[in-house]
Order: structure tokens, then C-alpha cells, then sequence
């Protein structure tokens, strides 16, 4: 059974279990919502249902149903602040068979096949929007988790707690397949043991309410429940092919790139030798990061995981990141147990210890040179299967490479991570926008250019990157959610999702306070198939644009401003590389473009 046969299996259950039970005992129900059980918004949706006879009493459990397994699956694509285009289409796959439960409802009939990343995305950034009983919009009316309460409502009129435990697995089982879709993290660990407490602690709540009476499961002894860290195991060829689109797709880092793919070409023809029987070298193949925080080196790490999966140099794809809190114990003998404990879970699959350099603090009192010794006689005794990378600031991690001949001589690869530019940093905030149903104006992008070029300029050892990124776009959201709560217009759906140059935030920029007037600018472009170069006007920033010579439809960048048309600006450094020139995302389809001409 896959993943979307068995959801629908257990939705169609609970579903069912629920409808019988609350159809059968519609007074019963009236009474617990009287005595204020459950929240009155429920009672209103309780209601609604049983209107008529109750008529829509099936359809809305089923459409509650799907809209708290929405939730959880949303909460789980977004444990790292971004819907991940391969998540998304774990998605596509576990819901393919019940988005019917949820799609009868008038504006959402055309997703009730969707299974494809861009319908997807677009099903889940309207539900959130929207502030119905069963939308995503929790803040504007929407239930917080609506099929709970039915659940609930169901285990007291029954005296069982069934329901709940039946609704508590499609729950992890939902959060689960998702978070596993792209390697188990330490934030994806964290958020499902958090799922998995509150739902025990709300299971502990119903029996407390309930007569003492014990309740097997079917067969008699207790299911087990999908645990998070064990992911199912895809083919090596499937893992290989998935983390080089990955690799691909990441904005920037093309040195990083390039050093991948050559080890890539050194293992593919590692493997055909062994494939025509000839001998290989031995090769180590532990690694050390270095560049600043937010570079994308965690990321980088999960990919190679899957790349020596895929040539079969690892037994599984199992990436198990690690710092000094998990390695390093308080007195004698704890580290080299918590240390071999870390290592045994990376068994066959990669660790990666993060900020590494932190292993080898001097004190009297500090053990991190015995985690050292273990790991260094762990990469020795398990040298076929286990991949080590140690990551952290350039400087710290040169010191401690060259602090121990034992790690010199088991570390041979380095991976330099230069800091993202100017181009990048846009792509990035442009990207998390995307993900969340957010459009910046030309205004925004320009001002946001201009911002990020001058954070650029001032940057130091501690420049964040993406983390930086992320921080100025959950700024930028709260100033646009500010603005528009103060405002006296009616709040449309286009405010909502329209980022305007006012709720930047200017402040991480150095003597910025206001939007700069970029109505007169023209921003430089180059055509990314004939090359010819021209400038064009702020509406064209980030819009498909047709290039007048060979007709080649693609994104204008909106980060190559020409300083003398903004005279504000004088003596203000721009920062570009002459890639950065180049329109990009090429469209292939001619019913993308609005016909805007460039060049």
C-alpha cells in the first residue's frame, strides 16, 4: 500500500467512525457543546452541519478531516521557513486520493486532482488564506484544527478513546512522510516529538474524562507509530538523481557546485572500474566546510549524503547533524559514550558536526579533546562506512584541522563556501516570498536592491547570508503586516500578498531610514541567450521580459542599477558580478510572458 492509499485508508475510517457516531447521538452531542466542552466556534460549524437534517453533516467531517491534515502538513513544510520544492511534492503524493474529501467545496473544485508541486502550491497558499470555518486563516475566523473537536466530541459520546488515537497516527503519519521527504533535521526531530507530546497530552485528557475501561486495538496488541529519524530507504539511483536536481536548483554557490560535481565525476568513474572489475583506490572522503553562517553548508551536507548513497560508497542516505552539546559530556567517561552514541546513529550515512572547532576548547575541565579521540578512532574503525564532514568560519576550522595531525590526515577535501552576493541575497528573499504567496512591487525590489547592496558592502566575519535574508524578510512581514493593520482601507486579497517598498526594512542598512524615489531609474540587463546588453525601466524589475533581438522570453534581474539615474545615490558602491547581468529563469512557453520588451 503507498503512502496515499494508506492516508486515505485511515481518513476513510476515522471519517466514518466519527459521522456514526456523532449522527447517532445528535442530542448527546447538543448537550456536551452546551456544557461548553468543546469552543463555541465549533458549536457554530457543529450547527452549520446538522442543518437540514443534517445533510452536510458527512461532508463537512470530511472536509475537517482534510483541513487538520493540511494544517500538520503545512506546519511540517514550514519547520525550516520555506515550502522545499521536494516536500511540496511529497505532498502532491499522500494527498492525491482525498483531496476529494475537502475539493467539493465550491473554490476549490478545480484541485481535486491535483498532484503536480505548482497546483499544489497554489491549493495550500489560497487554503491559507482563506478565513472560512475550514480554511487556513486561524487568525481570521478560520477553526484551529476543526476535525479535532468532531474527534473529541466523538470519544465522549462513545466512551473511547479510538477516534482520537486512529486521528493522532494520520497526524504523524502526515508529518512524518513530509519531514523525511528531504533527511531528518534536528528542527524536524524537535517539531515531531512537540506533535507527538501535544497529541498525547490532549489523548491523556480524554481518558482522564472517560470510565476506566480498557481499549485494545484490533489485534489485540498495541500499533506501533510512525516515528520520526527512520525514513523509508529509496533506491541509490533514485537518491542520486534527487540530489543533483537539489544540488542544481541551489541559488548561488557556484565554486560549491563545481567542487560537487567533480567529485560526482571522479565517483562515476570510480564505479564503472568496479563495474568492469578493475581496481580503485582507496579514498577518503570526509570533508570540511568553511564559510559564514548561512552559506548553505548544512544543505550542501544532506545532498552529498544522498550523492554517496546513490554510488552505493554509503548503505543509506542517513545524514545525522551534530554539535558540541550532543558530543561533549560533563566529567570523565560521559564523552566518549555520547560521542560513540552520535556516531553509531550516523552509522552507514554521514555526520555532520557543525561549528566543529568548538570540540577542541582548552580548559582543564573540558573534555572535547576525548570526543575528538573518538571520532577519530570511529573514522578508522568504521572507514567504509562512515563520511564525516566538519563545517564552521574559515579561520576556527583552519586552526583546528592544523591543532591535531590525526585530523590532517583524515580530512583531505575542503569545500570554500563563499558568502552569497548581491544577486543571490535578492534570489533568496525573492524565493522565501514566492514560497508564501508574497509579491514584491518594482519599488520594493528596487529598494530592496539597493539595501542588500549596501549590507553587502558593510559586511564582516559575522555576516549572516541567507540567515540575514530570512531575518529582513520576517521583518519586512511584520512591518506589512502592521501597515495594513492600521490602515482605513478594506484589506483586499492583492494587499495581503503585495510587499510594497514601505515595509522593508530599511534599518539593516546603514544610514537608511525611508524608500529611495526610483520612478526615473533604469537597471542593467543582459539577454542570457544572444547577450545583448540594454536597461531598462523599474516596472520591468522581475517580470518576464521579451529580448528585442532573438526574441528569448525570461526574468528581468532587478539588482543591476544604474547608479547616475538615482542622483540620491552618488558615491553609493554597487556590488555585481557580470553574470549577475543576465536575465534569468528562461521561459520555454510563450503564454508565460506578458510581451514586455528588453534589449
Amino acid at each position: 500500500m503507498d503512502y496515499a492509499e494508506k492516508l486515505e485508508s485511515m481518513l476513510a475510517l476515522i471519517c466514518n467512525d466519527v459521522y456514526k457516531i456523532i449522527s447517532a447521538h445528535l442530542d448527546q452531542a447538543e448537550e456536551y457543546l452546551d456544557r461548553g466542552e468543546l469552543s463555541g466556534q465549533t458549536r457554530d460549524l457543529f450547527q452549520f452541519a446538522t442543518q437540514n437534517e443534517g445533510a452536510l453533516l458527512r461532508p463537512v467531517i470530511n472536509a475537517a478531516a482534510m483541513c487538520d491534515v493540511f494544517s500538520v502538513l503545512r506546519d511540517s513544510l514550514l519547520v525550516d521557513y520555506h515550502m522545499d520544492h521536494k516536500e511540496l511534492g511529497r505532498a502532491g503524493e499522500i494527498l492525491n486520493q482525498s483531496l476529494s474529501r475537502y475539493c467539493w467545496r465550491e473554490d476549490y473544485r478545480q484541485y481535486q486532482d491535483a498532484t503536480d508541486v505548482r497546483q499544489m502550491r497554489k491549493f495550500l497558499t489560497q487554503w491559507e488564506a482563506d478565513p472560512s470555518w475550514l480554511g487556513g486563516a486561524i487568525l481570521e475566523g478560520a477553526l484551529v484544527d476543526p476535525f479535532g473537536d468532531f474527534v473529541i466530541l466523538a470519544c465522549l459520546i462513545s466512551h473511547s478513546p479510538r477516534p482520537f488515537q486512529t486521528y493522532q497516527k494520520i497526524l504523524l503519519l502526515t508529518a512524518k512522510l513530509i519531514l523525511e521527504a528531504n533527511g531528518i533535521s534536528r528542527e524536524d526531530r524537535t517539531f515531531f516529538a512537540d506533535l507527538k507530546q501535544r497529541l498525547k497530552e490532549i489523548e491523556s485528557s480524554i481518558n482522564s474524562s472517560l470510565p476506566a475501561v480498557p481499549e485494545p486495538s484490533s489485534s489485540g496488541k498495541p500499533q506501533a507509530e510512525p516515528t520520526a529519524g527512520e525514513p523509508e530507504q529509496i533506491q541509490p539511483a533514485t537518491a542520486l538523481q534527487q540530489g543533483l536536481q537539489e544540488l542544481q536548483t541551489l541559488i548561488g554557490l557556484d565554486s560549491v557546485k563545481a567542487e560537487v560535481t567533480s567529485l560526482t565525476n571522479f565517483l562515476k568513474i570510480r564505479q564503472q572500474r568496479i563495474a568492469q572489475g578493475m581496481p580503485v583506490a582507496s579514498q577518503t572522503l570526509h570533508f570540511v566546510f568553511t564559510g559564514n553562517p548561512g552559506t548553505g553548508k548544512t544543505t550542501v551536507a544532506r545532498i552529498l549524503a544522498k550523492i554517496l548513497y546513490g554510488f552505493e560508497i554509503l548503505k543509506t542516505s542517513n545524514f545525522i547533524e551534530a554539535d558540541r552539546a550532543m558530543m561533549v559530556g560533563g566529567y570523565v567517561g560521559q564523552t566518549a559514550i555520547k560521542a560513540s552514541e552520535v556516531i553509531a546513529k550516523a552509522t552507514d550515512g554521514v555526520l555532520f558536526i557543525d561549528e566543529a572547532y568548538t570540540l577542541a576548547k582548552k580548559g582543564a575541565q573540558d573534555f572535547g579533546q576525548e570526543a575528538i579521540d573518538t571520532l577519530l578512532k570511529k573514522m578508522e574503525d568504521l572507514r567504509e562506512r562512515l563520511v564525516v564532514i566538519v563545517a564552521g568560519y574559515p579561520n576556527e576550522m583552519a586552526e583546528f584541522i592544523e591543532s591535531n595531525p590525526g585530523l590532517e590526515s583524515r580530512f583531505s577535501r575542503y569545500i570554500v563556501f563563499e558568502d552569497y552576493h548581491v544577486a543571490d541575497l535578492c534570489q533568496i528573499f525573492e524565493l522565501m516570498c514566492r514560497s508564501n504567496a508574497y509579491e514584491l512591487t518594482p519599488a520594493a525590489r528596487g529598494n530592496l536592491a539597493i539595501i542588500l547592496n549596501r549590507v553587502f558592502a558593510d559586511r564582516d566575519e559575522n555576516f549572516g547570508n541567507a540567515r540575514l535574508v530570512r531575518n529582513a524578510y520576517e521583518r519586512t512581514l511584520s512591518n506589512h503586516a502592521n501597515r495594513l493593520a492600521t490602515s482605513d482601507e478594506p484589506i483586499t486579497r492583492e494587499a495581503l500578498a503585495t510587499i510594497e517598498a514601505v515595509d522593508l526594512p530599511y534599518e539593516i542598512a546603514k544610514e537608511f531610514n525611508r524608500p529611495y524615489d526610483l520612478s526615473d531609474s533604469q537597471w542593467r540587463v543582459n539577454c542570457p541567450h544572444c547577450e545583448n546588453a540594454t536597461t531598462t525601466e523599474l516596472s520591468c524589475l522581475g517580470e518576464i521580459v521579451k529580448c528585442k533581438s532573438c526574441g528569448t522570453r525570461f526574468r528581468c534581474p532587478w539588482w543591476n542599477l544604474d547608479r547616475d539615474t538615482v542622483p540620491s545615490l552618488s558615491g553609493f558602491e554597487l556590488y555585481e558580478r557580470e553574470s549577475d547581468l543576465n536575465g534569468y529563469d528562461v521561459q520555454e512557453e510563450a503564454e508565460k510572458a506578458d510581451g514586455t520588451g528588453a534589449g
